[in-house]
């Protein structure tokens, strides 16, 4: 490998997260030297896989971890072991709890461990490492396919889950026309309309409510259900120049008063909010350079001040990076967005919903089904607040990121993109705990995330836009839903 994919390569604990790297002594083609890291280990890293696609790969001794006594390390082959190991362990604790697999998969498997055999009784490196990848390929396409079937006989067991919140970001409305808002009010049943602070308060006092209100009005007409987003985010995006250089108590003080603000303004009109956005110490979201203490405080402040301002309101607490990789690149003080949501539910703060963003995140559907499984093992409902996928490759010079990422299955298409938003809303829909899913943006109109829209420049629809219709018919979930009172809780 590229020494760019090398220097990427990270250690996590046995618990999923990841240790701050260590310094690398030596990197070169092919091979990395590191500092040691925290025994035992596991190890990430991103790679291509001849004909799966480029996503992370996992190794952790076959659940042991590793120590000092097992290195050096070939990585080809440690990945391509423990691929094996994880998904078996996942299908025998799957088969045991009633669901059950096609014989493709267990074939699968099979042949991965047969490849491996193989490369085990051969001297050549070059042949070895065809092998390994061979094996990956394999264990790789049984993890998806065993997870996504585990999600499809989990939803053929349930009755229709008739409160499930089918949402995208409403930004382009009323800019974008009659034909954006006729395409959403065919799909969507939740809308997530803008607070960012800068835009939304330009002078300190002075909120402008009138573009917010206009979008709350059009979506109560068509019983779709607003929330709002966010109360507070310390992005360069949303931090208004009058609140720099302000001291601390002061942000405080009018953080708080926002918030019970707008919430007190809307009432049950908006029952739903992001009350705190990315307050898990990553980079490019603290422009106040505020410590961790100050932003668990921050996160109280916000929880409490929505329920003054609405008693009835669901607050959501949201995170990115839930793989948390920026841990091992900056650092410490930040923490991965499951750490700081176990800091919050120690520290007693009350909020009703964990929010989780879900842009395509280099893993593979095993992977993406087992990370929402520890979020769901905290114990609170889920919202899946920010997604998407690409559904072509190059420069978008719309969007805010720049260039399509990442390659799943093969080159961004439309029908990939499809096959990829398919694949997530059915893993989403299977469990009960995660109550929506929030797509990020609709149309390629000034989009976030590159060619990640559901329609395109001409506002048509794309493949992804008829695949989520078809399982909204499939699964009847409802069009429109009470836009005044909040679904209940568990």
């Amino acid at each position: 490998l590229p020494e760019s994919y090398l220097t990427r390569l990270y250690f996590l604990d046995l618990d999923d997260e990841p240790q701050y790297n260590p310094r690398r002594r030596t990197v070169v083609p092919g091979k990395a030297q590191s500092q040691a890291p925290q025994w035992p280990c596991a190890i990430a890293m991103r790679m291509p896989v001849e004909g799966f696609g480029e996503v992370a790969l996992y190794a952790d001794n076959q659940g042991r971890g590793f120590t000092p006594v097992d290195f050096p390390l070939n990585l080809n082959r440690a990945f391509a072991r423990d691929r094996i190991y994880r998904v078996e362990t996942a299908l025998a604790t799957w088969r045991r709890a009633g669901y059950t697999f096609s014989g493709k998969i267990t074939a699968r498997l099979e042949q991965a461990s047969v490849l491996l055999q193989q490369a085990e009784q051969t001297d050549s490196l070059p042949e070895q490492t065809r092998l390994w990848n061979d094996s990956l390929v394999e264990s790789l396409w049984a993890g998806e396919e065993s997870a996504i079937a585990r999600a499809q006989q989990r939803i053929e067991q349930r009755s229709s889950r008739l409160d499930f919140r089918f949402g995208c970001n409403f930004f382009g409305h009323p800019g974008q026309g009659e034909k954006y808002d006729r395409h959403f009010r065919q799909l969507f049943n939740y809308a997530t309309v803008p607070f960012y602070w800068s835009g939304f308060e330009p002078s300190p006092g002075q909120p402008q409510y009138g573009p917010v209100d206009e979008q709350v009005n059009w979506l109560r007409q068509a019983g779709i259900m607003p929330k709002g987003h966010p109360l507070i985010w310390f992005h360069e995006a949303s931090v208004p120049e009058w609140i720099r250089g302000k001291p601390y108590g002061e942000v405080r003080s009018q953080l708080q008063r926002r918030v019970q603000d707008i919430t007190r303004h809307y009432g049950s009109q908006i029952p739903v909010y992001d009350v705190i956005n990315e307050a898990h110490e990553v980079p490019w979201s603290n422009e106040l350079k505020l410590s961790p203490d100050q932003f668990l405080e921050l996160t109280r402040i916000a929880c409490d001040a929505a329920r003054q301002g609405f008693p009835q309101v669901q607050r959501i607490v949201n995170s990115c990076c839930l793989w948390a990789e920026n841990v091992a690149y900056f650092g410490p003080p930040q923490r991965s967005p499951y750490r700081y949501l176990q800091a919050c539910l120690k520290a007693d703060i009350p909020f009703e919903v964990i929010g989780i963003q879900l842009y395509y995140p280099d893993q593979d559907m095993f992977e993406i089904d087992r990370k929402l499984d520890r979020f769901i093992g905290l114990g609170k409902p889920i919202h899946i607040t920010e997604m998407a996928a690409s559904s072509q490759t190059g420069v978008d010079e719309q969007s805010q990121m720049g260039e399509a990422v990442g390659l799943w299955h093969g080159p961004w298409s439309e029908t990939i993109q499809a096959d990829w938003a398919e694949q997530i809303y059915t893993l989403a829909y299977s469990k009960p705990e995660i109550q929506a899913v929030t797509w990020w943006d609709f149309s390629d109109v000034g989009v976030f995330w590159p060619f990640g829209g559901l329609l395109n420049r001409d506002l048509q629809p794309k493949e992804a836009f008829y695949r989520l219709r078809s399982l909204l018919q499939r699964w009847q979930i409802p069009h429109t839903l009470d836009a005044v009172a909040p679904v209940s809780l568990p």
